[in-house]
C-alpha cells in the first residue's frame, strides 16, 4: 500500500486473518501519529459500543481488521476543529485498496462506522436511517453479515434523536450476536 502525502503510513490494523472487519471514514491526526485506527475520543466511544455488544478492547484490537475508506488523514475543515472527509479523489484513490482488503479477508462480519463508510457500500443515496437496526448485504463482501453504525466521533449528532437510538440499539445487539456467532465459528 502506497504511503499518504508527506510519508505517513495508512492507518489500518490486523493481517488479514480475523473474521470481522470494521470500516471507518478515515484516519485523525492522532491515528497518523500512533499508527493505530480509533486511537482517541472516537475510539473510546467505539469502546464503550462494543462493550455493550460483548466485545472487549483487547478482542477489537486482536481479532479485528480495522480499516477506512480513505487510508490518509484528510486534514481540518477550514476554521474549524472538525476534520475534514476525504475528498472524492482521495475515495477513488483508496477504494482498490479497500476493495482488495474486503476481498482478501474475507471477513463474516462487516461494521460499517459513519456515512462515509455506508455510502461506500451502498451508494451516494445509502443513509443510516434506512440501514441501521439490521442485518445487511454488500455484494463486495458475499457471506458476510454487515452492520452500519453511526460514526462514534462527537462531531456525529446523528443519536441526538431519540427516535435514532432505537436503530443504534438494535444494531448493537445485532453486532452482538453476530459476534458471539463468530465466537463459535473454527
Amino acid at each position: 500500500m502506497p504511503l499518504c502525502e508527506g510519508g505517513s503510513r495508512p492507518v489500518l490494523s490486523g493481517d488479514g486473518s480475523e473474521l470481522a472487519v470494521l470500516i471507518g471514514q478515515a484516519p485523525g491526526w492522532r491515528e497518523i501519529e500512533t499508527g493505530l485506527p480509533f486511537a482517541h475520543d472516537a475510539g473510546r466511544r467505539l469502546a464503550g459500543w462494543l462493550a455493550l455488544a460483548g466485545i472487549s478492547v483487547d478482542d477489537f484490537r486482536s481479532r479485528w481488521y480495522v480499516t477506512s475508506v480513505g487510508k490518509c488523514y484528510p486534514g481540518r475543515r477550514p476554521g474549524s476543529s472538525v476534520d475534514s472527509a476525504p475528498s472524492r479523489a482521495e475515495v477513488l484513490h483508496w477504494s482498490p485498496y479497500l476493495e482488495a482488503e474486503v476481498r482478501l479477508v474475507a471477513p463474516r462480519l462487516i461494521v460499517l462506522v459513519g456515512g462515509m463508510a455506508h455510502r461506500y457500500a451502498f451508494g451516494a443515496n445509502a443513509r443510516l436511517d434506512e440501514l441501521g437496526g439490521t442485518e445487511l448485504a454488500w455484494e463486495a463482501a458475499p457471506g458476510a453479515s454487515v452492520i452500519a453504525l453511526p460514526h462514534p466521533s462527537g462531531a456525529s449528532t446523528w443519536l441526538n434523536d431519540p427516535a435514532r437510538v432505537e436503530l443504534w440499539r438494535r444494531g448493537i445487539e445485532l453486532l452482538g450476536a453476530r459476534w458471539q456467532t463468530l465466537g463459535d465459528a473454527p
